[in-house]
């Protein structure tokens, strides 16, 4: 009962959001709908949660730098307002709660960044001066480690987020982890703050995430301690992109990105 209760405090239920905003209680209002966000039923919800937040995060937080702090917190915010406007009016006393909606605007976010490939070392090597490859020496698990498991990582989401909507269901009923409405805005909306973050340090609508990559590939690639020519051909390659336009993209936005 003692957690029964605690979540019907720290949910999000529309008649209570009503009632703070027409009494103007704004700072429990600002606190409730984190506390929703955050809330769980069971300590394995929470640490789900938070292994996907991780998970989807860490390539969005590499892309965006401080700025994936505003994503989160839009995350966190402005979903709720969907469930809000359209459960008002039919007076619905259902309990929501979980994490759902910022996970899905963190992953509407990576969407806008193409798959990584990896720099080729073996070429840099060589561009480098090394004569002898010494394939023999190199890990066999080596590639395994590199494999992308975003795909996997989304399957085991969604399914996660089936098994917690009918946990609520069946074993917590009041409550609810999912709202359509609320879960298609957190994409949408995720992918169009990333995408106008990029445009912002990029100054391109077309290619703003391909260019983002560029100047990050060409950097790490720059950091192997070879010449500016050998980083632009392996950049290139890497990335199936003209020589020309990657010295392009290079001469006009080296130190003046401001998301990396």
């Amino acid at each position: 009962m003692g957690a029964v209760s605690w979540m019907k405090t720290n949910s999000f239920q529309v008649v209570n959001i009503y009632k703070f905003f027409s009494n103007g209680d704004w700072a429990r209002l600002a606190m409730q709908l984190p506390c929703a966000s955050l809330a769980a039923f069971a300590t394995w919800q929470l640490g789900f949660n938070m292994f996907f937040i991780w998970v989807f995060g860490t390539k969005v937080e590499q892309k965006l730098g401080p700025a994936y702090i505003g994503l989160l917190l839009a995350g966190i915010y402005l979903p709720w307002a969907i469930v809000q406007f359209d459960r008002f009016p039919k007076y619905d006393d259902t309990y929501y709660y979980g994490s759902l909606y910022v996970i899905a605007t963190v992953i509407g976010a990576g969407m806008l960044f193409p798959k990584r490939k990896e720099i080729n070392t073996q070429w840099v090597k060589s561009a480098r001066g090394e004569i002898f490859n010494r394939q023999q020496n190199q890990d066999p698990t080596r590639k395994y480690g590199k494999r992308d498991l975003t795909q996997l990582w989304l399957i085991s989401f969604i399914a996660y987020q089936v098994g917690c909507y009918f946990y609520s269901i069946k074993l917590t009923p009041g409550f609810m982890t999912f709202h359509l409405g609320a879960l298609i805005f957190s994409c949408i909306f995720g992918y169009a703050m990333a995408w106008f973050l990029v445009w912002s340090a990029t100054g391109d609508f077309q290619d703003g995430a391909l260019k983002l990559m560029c100047i990050r590939r060409y950097n790490a690639v720059l950091k192997l301690d070879v010449g500016h020519d050998a980083a632009v051909k392996e950049t290139a390659r890497s990335l199936a992109l003209p020589e020309e336009r990657v010295k392009e993209w290079v001469a006009r936005q080296r130190g003046k990105m401001k998301i990396t």
